[in-house]
């Protein structure tokens, strides 16, 4: 669906039943195929259920009920109907960014089936999906008075991928950087939607984003990684400021207490810094900073990080009288730290070799196993047709002598090729001529798997390459 907007009722003031659905990592980083009210009323379905996952495959729920969490005063049935009919006819890939760090790989249905009948609406899940959700490893949990917010699919998605990632023990979390195309199949784009990055920024990033800082207690900022001039990834940080009340007078002041404190200014007050001044330092970020000394930096976490470290080090030389003075003019004038970023150098070539290690072989895994597949099925392809194996061994002899040696006549074709690697490969790659449309699902396959490590290796190698202009 193309549209990322809905005209969708007001919601209704009063929500009675679940007020937020845990779910599954995977179960968040789908292909984003779903429209906002499909997205809302599956949420709300799973937050109805969870209880009860376990032991009942079958579920209900009061169709009143349903329509009012979803915010829906009219009785009209309709659009409900049509949100459940997507939802299970919906098929999606799950596990898009493998944040379980498992290596399975899934395909279902959001819903198995959907019933209405005398008012009650009964649903099931299909039963992977339904054991996976009900045993999160990691989870994140959406408020669903939160999600009625919302009038853009995409932000919800975004919404839910970043409370994926949020650490709750310190209010802040950060996704890694995500392929453009592996967001694009998030957010559930086809290739000719938004096909220019400034589109696709404008509309699929940018704005969501706003309407996430807008009417959510998430705060989120996204960094992009290039290659040349190319934008090919983005990354998602994010901050925890304070749970939204329903009627802005109510909500009280900004922080108040250090829990609800963004990291970077409790990290600052830590260091020493007073509250006030570390809110100053947080909210004007890089503008804080002597304009001279700022064009080179582009994130401001780490350059905070970078000027704590030097204070500490420089408190363990005794050598700061006014730690609060020094640490500001720190800030301010960009003292340098080489020990930090020699640190930070390391550490960064470190994780960007041993993923590029891991990619690497997990592309030589997919050739391997791409090779394998293609060689089954030219076996196949010779035990199916004996007459046509010998034609084809008969046509390789013929254009090339060389391997009249290798042929033993007392043999059939398939033998010949079953005892003679050498004549194997030759044949496989003669019939691979011959009979393109018989491998063409194979090599689909297989294309689009090295196709997206491939990418991924770019990614890493674009910033192995630029890591020291980095630093």
């Amino acid at each position: 669906m193309s549209d990322d907007r809905q005209n969708l009722p007001e919601p209704v003031p009063e929500i009675v039943g679940p007020s937020s659905a845990i779910k599954h990592s995977a179960a968040i980083q789908i292909e984003n195929s779903i429209s906002l009210l499909q997205r809302r009323t599956w949420n709300v379905l799973l937050a109805n259920a969870y209880d009860e996952l376990a032991e009942r495959e079958v579920h209900t729920i009061k169709v009143q009920h349903l329509m009012n969490v979803l915010g829906f005063e009219s009785k009209n049935e309709r659009y409900l109907k049509e949100a459940l009919k997507a939802l299970a006819g919906c098929t999606v890939e799950w596990n898009l960014l493998g944040k379980d760090g498992t290596e399975r790989w899934g395909v279902t249905a959001l819903l198995a089936q959907a019933e209405i009948e005398s008012g009650i609406c009964t649903y099931a899940y299909s039963p992977v999906l339904r054991r996976r959700l009900h045993n999160p490893n990691m989870y994140a949990k959406i408020s669903l008075s939160i999600q009625k917010r919302f009038n853009s699919k995409h932000a919800l998605a975004l919404y839910e991928l970043c409370l994926d990632y949020l650490f709750e023990a310190r209010n802040y979390g950060e996704t890694p950087f995500i392929p453009i195309t592996t967001f694009r199949r998030l957010m559930g784009l086809d290739d000719g939607i938004y096909p220019t990055f400034k589109r696709l920024n404008q509309r699929v990033i940018k704005e969501p984003v706003e309407e996430i800082n807008d009417v959510t207690d998430l705060n989120v900022r996204v960094e992009y990684r290039r290659k040349g001039r190319k934008v090919v990834a983005v990354k998602f940080r994010i901050w925890c400021t304070v749970e939204l009340a329903e009627k802005p007078e109510l909500q009280g002041e900004l922080f108040p207490d250090r829990s609800q404190l963004p990291p970077l200014v409790a990290d600052l007050i830590e260091a020493g810094l007073p509250k006030q001044e570390a809110m100053t330092v947080y909210e004007q970020g890089f503008d804080y900073v002597n304009p001279d000394k700022r064009s080179h930096r582009t994130d401001f976490v780490r350059y905070i990080s970078e000027k704590i470290d030097l204070l500490h080090r420089r408190q363990r030389e005794g050598k700061i009288k006014n730690p609060v003075g020094f640490l500001l003019e720190a800030i301010r004038e960009d003292y340098t730290n080489f020990e930090f970023e020699a640190r930070e150098r390391a550490r960064m070539r470190q994780v960007i070799s041993q993923d590029l290690t891991t990619l690497l072989k997990e592309k030589e895994t997919i050739e391997q196993v791409y090779q394998e597949a293609v060689e089954r099925a030219c076996a196949r392809f010779l035990k199916d047709d004996a007459e046509r194996a010998q034609s084809i061994l008969d046509a390789v002899v013929q254009s090339n002598p060389f391997y009249r040696s290798y042929v033993d006549r007392k043999k059939t074709a398939l033998e010949n090729y079953e005892d003679r690697p050498l004549l194997a490969g030759v044949i496989n790659h003669q019939l691979r001529t011959d009979y393109p449309e018989t491998f063409d699902k194979i090599e689909r396959e297989f294309k689009g798997k090295l196709s997206e490590v491939g990418e991924k290796i770019a990614v890493l190698e674009a910033e192995r390459d630029s890591s020291i202009s980095k630093f």
